[in-house]
């Protein structure tokens, strides 16, 4: 079946937005309606000369407008979800037998008519067709049939996307308007220190008002007193040396981790599609011209026979080469939220985590939070901005105990891509028990591979864990006053 509208991902919009706010270039015009009003709005001359001239209006506008986009992404996303099960009955209605085309096609075409005729789903040439003798058996005219009705469905999808954007857009050009003017002022009154102000401003998800930007501040003004915060900041992610060169991991595709060529790798029988694993007896299947359907249909379903190896978990394939260094790199930051944080340590991790949120933003860089107690909560701070403010209302509670964090980190590494040459920080007193000796081996194997574990230590104990890390910096509590 064919797609006849139009369908951008987030990323696509964060990558107009940034060539936009960095060059001013953008389109003039799209057929998609999400990304055709951002162009105007990008293309409106008042707005381009604020984004351009003004370093604070370019990140007032770029993320007013991303909360847009997200807001209309989700209610897509609602309602695409929503209308699955009409796209499941496409599927199924161009698997109908004879016999069902037969009895059914009348009922169905009145249904598509109802539903789509003013979208352009014509069912006249349809009924004369498959009125005829055998019409209704003839494969390619059915499935035009169901053609033309995801078009019409598209069309829909479509119209309704314009609607919700029409719905919204009037109340952001106010806010728009509203924050490139208000925000900027209000700064240079108060004398908010540039940082201070894009550190705070990263957690209010385009949403001004000054009380909640006055807390948030008092927050990011720790840094003054507590200097480690920006110490680890800089830490993190692959920095270049002085020369500005590096060795960093790349990924080449996946490798399978072999502890001896001469030990038997085998350990049993299992399913699924993995081609340079398969028994004798798959092998024959796909060169027999008779079962081949049958082959394929295995592979698709990920039921063939194949052997099960000790080292079938695959690995990202690492190699080192000299490239120039990229500042850029991912974060996984594990915060420790257990009853031993509550209080002036929580504000601590809280302002560096701030910190680190708006080199991401800034820098266009992963980063991954994982809050543990003995139960974890897993955040992508750049994606899921709405669960971070959240999250930061909670006060820390609980015991403590590394396993699921440990687990939630060494599957982020292992993954794939994405987070494979991240650096790990811990934030935490380190009140914390060691886990079992398999997982502090895991540590040692990541450290081996590239992975560069960080920690802050706030407050003063003993810290066992200090050899599984490259550094722990030490913060002991600020001074006390009312944060």
């Amino acid at each position: 079946m064919n797609t006849t509208a139009t369908r951008y991902d987030a990323a696509f919009y964060v990558q107009a937005l940034d060539r936009f706010v960095a060059t001013g270039e953008c389109a003039e015009t799209d057929t998609e309606p999400l990304y055709a009003y951002l162009l105007s709005v990008m293309n409106d001359s008042m707005v381009k000369v604020q984004v351009l001239s003004d370093e604070l209006c370019a990140r007032i506008f770029y993320d007013t407008m991303i909360q847009f986009i997200q807001l209309n992404l989700d209610k897509e996303k609602y309602n695409f979800r929503k209308s699955q099960s009409e796209r499941n009955e496409m599927k199924l209605v161009l698997e109908w037998s004879i016999a069902k085309r037969k009895d059914g096609w009348q009922a169905l075409l009145q249904q598509i008519s109802d539903k789509y005729r003013k979208y352009g789903f014509d069912s006249r040439f349809y009924r004369s067709h498959f009125g005829t003798e055998g019409g209704h058996a003839d494969d390619e005219v059915w499935e035009k049939m169901v053609d033309d009705w995801e078009g019409a469905f598209q069309l829909k999808m479509h119209e309704e996307k314009e609607k919700e954007i029409a719905f919204r857009k009037d109340a952001l050009e106010r806010r728009l308007r509203s924050n490139l003017k208000d925000i900027p002022e209000y700064v240079r009154q108060n004398r908010v220190d540039k940082d201070e102000f894009f550190q705070t401003w990263g957690m209010m998800s385009g949403l001004w008002n000054t009380v909640d930007f006055e807390r948030i501040r008092k927050i990011v003004r720790i840094q003054r007193s507590c200097p480690e915060i920006v110490k680890v900041a800089r830490k993190m992610g692959r920095m270049a040396d002085d020369e500005g060169r590096e060795q960093i991991r790349v990924a080449e595709g996946n490798v399978y981790k072999m502890e001896h060529s001469s030990k038997c790798d085998i350990l049993g029988i299992s399913t699924g599609n993995d081609l340079n694993a398969l028994l004798p007896i798959e092998l024959a299947h796909s060169a027999d011209s008779e079962l081949e359907d049958l082959f394929v249909y295995k592979y698709l379903t990920r039921k063939l026979q194949t052997f099960r190896y000790k080292s079938e978990i695959m690995q990202p394939a690492r190699r080192i080469e000299t490239k120039p260094a990229r500042p850029k790199g991912p974060m996984i930051v594990c915060l420790d939220t257990s009853g031993s944080m509550a209080g002036k340590p929580e504000k601590i991790a809280h302002s560096l985590l701030i910190r680190l949120l708006e080199i991401a933003d800034r820098q266009r860089r992963n980063c991954f939070l994982i809050a543990f107690s003995v139960s974890i909560h897993p955040i992508d701070v750049r994606k899921e901005r709405a669960r971070l403010l959240e999250f930061f209302s909670k006060t820390a509670c609980g015991d403590t105990d590394a396993t699921r964090m440990l687990e939630a980190t060494f599957r982020l590494l292992k993954g794939g891509r994405e987070y494979m040459n991240a650096d790990v920080l811990w934030i935490s007193d380190f009140k914390i028990p060691h886990s079992s000796p398999a997982f502090m081996e895991e540590i040692r194997r990541c450290r081996e591979a590239g992975t560069h574990f960080y920690g802050l230590q706030i407050g003063i104990t003993d810290n066992e864990w200090t050899p599984f890390f490259d550094r722990i910096y030490r913060a002991g509590y600020i001074p006390s006053r009312n944060y």
